[in-house]
């Protein structure tokens, strides 16, 4: 899914974002063999509709959804990926798009 005007998708894989981060690279995703299968370049938590968990997604460079791990709050979604990407900045898609 290709965002419009340079900015990151609303919606991935038809779950709601609420933080993503800017382009960087997060590793990669390996088939069992251990060779990659995709590369992360970003990452966002996002939210189903009617569903109580939270999602931390992983993104190809075209925001495709290459691997997920759900957890029960937005602070867990955080607080595990920060052990993961200590440096990750989350930007909050509300924020970021009140003028829209």
């Amino acid at each position: 899914m290709k965002a419009s005007d340079n900015s990151f998708p609303k919606e991935l894989d038809g779950a709601k974002v609420l933080y993503y981060t800017d382009k960087a690279n997060y590793g990669e995703v390996r088939y069992p063999d251990g060779t990659i299968s995709d590369y992360i370049f970003y990452l966002a938590i996002c939210v189903y509709p009617k569903d109580q968990s939270y999602y931390v997604f992983c993104c190809d460079e075209n925001y495709e959804v290459v691997s997920d791990a759900v957890w029960d709050s937005v602070e867990e979604c955080k607080r595990i990926t920060d052990t993961l990407y200590p440096s990750v900045k989350w930007i909050d898609f509300s924020q970021d798009n009140a003028l829209d």
